[in-house]
């Protein structure tokens, strides 16, 4: 079943292949979004999808499809294929031998609703390597790959916006990170952006698109219905993020 943006699970971009994200990546050009909010991006993502531990580690979501996933987007090596490849890579650069990669490689390279399929040995050589110089490298490279996405993604919400002559401000704009982030294209959104009422709720009055107007849209979506308790959590994430929002921003 095709997933809506009203009905997340976990987070779109470590389930997508790599042609598809450099697809999205590459076809939507530089992003509008400006450049000073995007350290307020990054970390309100991080803290909505792992808090304050390490991206350059692995962690379970127990979830679903889900397997091993690290860096801030926590791509993840069961359903995306860049995942694992640059695991392997992250691997190499550490040392090991084909036989390890390719022992530790299949271990991750499944569904793992019970965590960690590794030996303490084998993990510790993982997290290891993740931290290393060459592995924060190679896993920020990817996390970047999956920042242009969102960023893209926020720029079909300010062109909905725009068409009305409204803004969206800062604030609002991380929401919709962690928004589509978890759900992938804003199609939803950019309607009620655009000023159609959606899921019996109205557009914004405008010219502005405020923080509160985006709480609002989210608490009025499918899933946090179902899960109204992850809500203090998404905004406590985009309060973390606004911190780092340039002088003046709201």
């Amino acid at each position: 079943m095709q997933r809506k943006d009203t009905e997340p699970t976990f987070p779109i971009f470590a389930q997508m292949a790599p042609d598809a994200m450099l697809a999205s990546s590459k076809a939507k050009g530089t992003s509008m979004v400006d450049t000073s909010l995007y350290p307020a991006i990054r970390e309100a993502i991080k803290q909505n999808e792992i808090g304050n531990a390490s991206p350059y580690m692995l962690s379970y979501a127990r979830l679903g499809e889900s397997g091993a996933s690290f860096g801030i987007f926590q791509g993840d090596t069961h359903v995306n294929a860049t995942a694992r490849d640059v695991l392997r890579q992250v691997l190499e650069a550490a040392g090991a031998d084909a036989v390890t990669v390719g022992r530790i490689g299949t271990a991750l390279d499944a569904a793992l609703p019970h965590g960690s399929p590794l030996s303490a040995a084998d993990n510790t050589l993982v997290n290891n390597a993740l931290a290393s110089d060459r592995g924060k490298a190679l896993v920020d490279a990817m996390d970047t790959t999956l920042l242009n996405v969102v960023l893209g993604y926020l720029d079909k919400c300010n062109a909905a916006a725009a068409q009305k002559g409204w803004t969206i401000a800062p604030v609002a704009l991380l929401y919709i990170a962690l928004w589509v982030n978890m759900t992938g294209a804003p199609d939803t959104l950019c309607k009620w952006l655009g000023g159609t009422s959606v899921m019996g709720l109205a557009p914004p009055a405008g010219p502005t698109v405020t923080q509160a107007n985006l709480e609002t849209y989210l608490q009025a979506t499918s899933y946090f219905h179902a899960h109204p308790q992850n809500f203090k959590h998404m905004h406590d994430s985009v309060m973390a993020g606004a911190k780092l929002l340039p002088a003046g921003a709201a």
